[in-house]
């Protein structure tokens, strides 16, 4: 009976932005041990995210004892740390660099279904996986399939945009108010609320005690009984 080949660990899914910064601080000289006093404001996650990549990378040991390889990225001119970074991707994806598969020219499909035939990544940590080993390729100076590159199309049904129509809003009756002054909502408790009529007119009172021109007051009135003929019908 064939024993199944054991998938390799979950690939680095961090951002490949955030272990680069990382490294970049260490260009003056290579700290005896990578711990989290050296990972200043990154989240609890980010942390542990970075750890894993460079554990994966063999940049460091189980102990966090930086490697060789992480001293020639870290410490290297452009054209050594590319070189440096090649080396360890190719030695970390064997799945990826070999004869039977090629990264410069598979599609994302092809890219996918390796690493989920050859880790233990699933769902959407493949998809953070495939954009790290994008990333760092890149920086490597690898060739990358540009069918792995392209954004993938999103499904729009026909593919014609639908314009979100507004509804309109019934407009309101008008009142004659004129000479009455306009006033901020005041919610009205009564069974009138149900009138927009008449709660137009009665937000338009002015507050109790201030002055309140006599004509402006007689027109009011007016409209208010105007608006009560018509609300309120007589037998």
């Amino acid at each position: 009976m064939d024993t199944p080949e054991k998938k390799a660990a979950t690939p680095p899914y961090v951002a490949y932005k955030t272990l680069s910064n990382f490294l970049d601080r260490f260009k003056q000289g290579v700290p005896g041990r990578i711990d989290r006093g050296l990972m200043g404001s990154m989240s609890g996650a980010a942390q542990s995210q970075v750890t894993t990549a460079l554990r994966f990378l063999g940049m460091i040991s189980e102990n966090n004892i930086p490697s060789q390889i992480m001293k020639r990225y870290v410490s290297g001119e452009e054209a050594e740390r590319k070189t440096a970074l090649r080396e360890t991707l190719e030695k970390s994806y064997p799945f990826i660099f070999r004869h039977d598969f090629d990264l410069s020219t598979a599609t994302a499909q092809m890219l996918r279904e390796n690493f989920a035939q050859n880790t233990s990544a699933t769902g959407e940590t493949i998809s953070r996986c495939i954009t790290f080993l994008k990333d760092a390729a890149a920086d490597a100076g690898i060739d990358v399939s540009p069918y792995i590159l392209q954004k993938s199309a999103r499904s729009g049904g026909s593919g014609k945009k639908r314009s979100a129509v507004k509804k309109e809003e019934p407009q309101k009756p008008r009142v004659d108010t004129v000479g009455a002054n306009p006033m901020p909502h005041r919610p009205l408790t009564m069974p009138a609320t149900a009138s927009m009529l008449l709660t137009g007119l009665f937000q338009r009172l002015p507050p109790p005690g201030k002055t309140w021109p006599k004509t402006d007051r007689e027109q009011w009135l007016q409209t208010l009984q105007n608006v009560l003929l018509m609300e309120y019908p007589e037998n």
